[in-house]
């Protein structure tokens, strides 16, 4: 009778225990600059690794704790349910991939207008928005302002030495001029990544059975890093979009080698991603390419189909040479080559100062420890991964989302992390599936090898740990981001107070590296190609500022905005 009574108090105390862990992850947090998150820098900040390590250290104890709690008092409804997700009907699981779709959307929204305050957040979107509005003209460049006015419009990304035109690969342009012509180009993204969520459903079904498709659902539903990315105007929700619907008609081939249509659709989806994010397209492929190959190999009957493939990639390569020779005069010759060139920039800048291999192997481990954390929330978000299916296709997603990080960190392209490590965004989808795969696999592991009591912890792991993110990521990361958007759309609010019109802002600099947290937007946003906005945002260039103001008709205000003391401000240009 002892040992029952005192049995009865465990989960009680094991509450109490889960919540002397979040009191003592808060009380570390005034010691550690209240775990103060800096942007507009590459690597660890001290505040923000302290905030990691407590994250471990005080997080995985929180989470331990609440498994056992939640196996207790839940555990055996847990393990019901999980039994029953075996039985649902096919029509009910498309329906809640439909409702997951649309939740997963409305999140991405909330997180949109609550934390990123509809604005861009790094330099790259602003250079999207721009390429989205010239290729809305019907060109895929602008003609660049005349010599004596052009220095004025020198921008992030942009190049303006003649041809006026963003440095990107075309795939999510054109997206997004889509969205632009229908006037909710900021709702492109939040489509992709619905449509993508549908795709990462049927993707698991097939690869590792419908209920692992219904837990990736639920994974989704709670990782940060897809719906935060999504929220933003980057390519990846494009590429996400493009590669998951790679992967899902490469299965289908792989199961019928001789359906031609779904080699058609492989060739095309894979085209699609190339032209939005080249390098991690072509890393992630390597692995599908060799299965692909295989399945060919050994069925002489899809030959047609694995034509039309290659056909596909083929017509995708030309379209690229076609898109650079068009903007840069040469399909060899990319906006990136150029910009480089043009303004001394190294996109390795950021990277490790270290000799290879060493840069490299630091960038790899960087970006694997930002994806444990940012992943799901979770001081272990990548834990389940090891445990998914070994199968051929399975293989093929790990193996291609490993050879994307490999691909960035043997080219020492340093991760920008804002919302997440965001150079690799699309492949949040291949890891939840194989961590929907990997949750399954260790859950039947578990009741084989310790019976019910393991099933009911298994399951209890990710509610707990989903809790923890609650209480430790969400309110660190989510003030965080609404703090560095403030920053990022202050200079669009001082103007819209100050009830500018037909202005001209000659911009010294902004807060992004000056007022904490920081921002990843150093440059202002850009103008319309045809200049035709109200108020024209421009560089200051001192006293050549005066020819700008005769060059430009309408008889504009001049206004000078800059950072002082951390502070940003507007004034009448004298």
């Amino acid at each position: 009778m002892p040992r029952d009574g005192s049995s009865s108090y465990r989960p009680l105390a094991a509450f109490m225990g889960a919540g002397l862990c979040v009191a003592a992850f808060w009380a570390a947090g005034g010691a550690a600059g209240n775990y103060i998150i800096l942007y507009g820098r590459h690597g660890w900040a001290p505040p923000e690794t302290a905030f990691l390590l407590n994250f471990v250290l005080l997080g995985l104890p929180c989470a331990g704790l609440l498994t056992g709690v939640l196996a207790t008092w839940s555990g055996h409804r847990l393990a019901a349910q999980w039994e029953r997700l075996l039985a649902v009907p096919r029509p009910t699981a498309r329906r809640a991939a439909g409702l997951v779709a649309l939740l997963i959307a409305a999140l991405i929204v909330l997180a949109r207008y609550g934390l990123l305050r509809d604005t861009a957040i790094t330099d790259d979107e602003n250079v999207y928005d721009f390429m989205a509005r010239v290729w809305a003209s019907g060109h895929f460049s602008a003609a660049s302002p005349p010599p004596p006015a052009r220095a004025f419009f020198e921008n992030q990304f942009i190049v303006n030495d003649g041809r006026w035109y963003g440095i990107y690969a075309p795939g999510h342009v054109l997206a997004l001029t889509l969205g632009q012509w229908l006037g909710g180009i900021r709702w492109v993204t939040t489509v992709e990544a619905a449509l993508t969520v549908l795709l990462a459903w049927a993707l698991a079904c097939r690869m590792f059975g419908r209920r692992a498709g219904l837990l990736a659902l639920g994974l989704a539903a709670v990782s940060p890093f897809f719906v935060l990315v999504s929220a933003t105007m980057l390519a990846h929700p494009t590429a996400a979009l493009a590669l998951t619907g790679f992967a899902y008609a490469g299965a289908r081939v792989v199961a019928a080698p001789t359906a031609t249509r779904w080699w058609l659709a492989a060739g095309c989806a894979l085209g699609w991603a190339a032209l939005t994010r080249p390098l991690t397209s072509t890393a992630f492929a390597v692995p599908w390419l060799v299965l692909l190959a295989l399945a060919a190999y050994r069925d002489r009957r899809a030959a047609p189909g694995a034509a039309l493939f290659v056909l596909a990639g083929a017509v995708a390569v030309v379209l690229f040479g076609g898109y650079n020779a068009a903007v840069t005069g040469s399909p060899f010759r990319t906006g990136y080559q150029v910009f480089a060139e043009a303004h001394h920039f190294s996109f390795t800048m950021g990277s490790l100062p270290a000799p290879p291999p060493v840069a490299s192997l630091y960038e790899l481990f960087y970006s694997v420890a930002r994806l444990n954390f940012w992943l799901l929330g979770w001081p272990v978000s990548l834990a389940f991964i090891p445990f998914a299916s070994r199968t051929p296709e399975a293989r093929a997603l790990a193996l291609g989302s490993l050879a994307a990080l490999v691909a960035y960190a043997v080219f020492r392209v340093p991760s920008i992390n804002v919302v997440g490590p965001v150079h690799y965004g699309e492949l949040a989808v291949p890891l939840l599936v194989l961590s929907a795969s990997g949750l399954e696999q260790l859950a039947i592991r578990a009741e084989g090898l310790f019976g019910r009591p393991g099933l009911k912890a298994v399951l209890s792991a990710p509610l707990a740990l989903t809790a923890v993110a609650a209480l430790f990521f969400w309110p660190v990361y989510g003030p965080s981001l609404r703090q560095m958007s403030n920053i990022a759309r202050a200079p669009y609010d001082l103007v819209e107070r100050s009830g500018i019109d037909n202005a001209v802002i000659f911009v010294q600099n902004l807060a992004s590296l000056e007022a904490l947290p920081g921002a990843w937007v150093y440059r202002h946003r850009n103008n319309s190609p045809d200049l035709s906005d109200r108020v024209l945002f421009v560089n200051d260039l001192g006293a050549r500022n005066a020819q700008l103001l005769e060059w430009l008709p309408g008889g504009r205000r001049a206004y000078r905005m800059k950072t002082e003391a951390g502070r940003l401000t507007l004034s009448p240009l004298e």
